[in-house]
């Protein structure tokens, strides 16, 4: 079992250890919209089957998926309002059939995928 600590922190997504060092990291100090880029990421979660990582990448209405290696999976939302589409999610979490839930903040709703 990898017992480590994710966090979000500035534009980037980190992996620690439990006394603080930093074994993985990406983003930047810097926003940015691409694949492993970030603008203000919030919540983080491991999903509980594929063990993926999934990141409610805030400021660009989306939410990044990352194998557990910190490898790009896929994103998925766009900024707007309609079911596929998010408007500042905040935090991501799953049910025990492996579906992705998401706070969608300015649409004030929770969105299952």
């Amino acid at each position: 079992h990898d017992a480590h600590i994710l966090i979000t922190d500035d534009h980037r997504v980190q992996k620690l250890t439990f006394e603080g060092v930093c074994v993985k990291s990406v983003g930047s100090n810097h926003k940015g919209n691409g694949p492993l880029e970030f603008y203000h990421p919030r919540g983080i979660k491991v999903h509980p089957i594929t063990r993926q990582i999934f990141i409610a990448d805030s400021g660009n209405h989306r939410v990044q998926v990352l194998n557990s290696d910190f490898s790009y999976s896929r994103s998925f939302g766009k900024e707007g309002s309609a079911p596929d589409q998010f408007n500042r999610p905040m935090d991501v979490a799953f049910d025990n059939n492996g579906f992705v839930y998401v706070a969608d903040c300015y649409n004030h709703c929770i969105k299952k995928f």
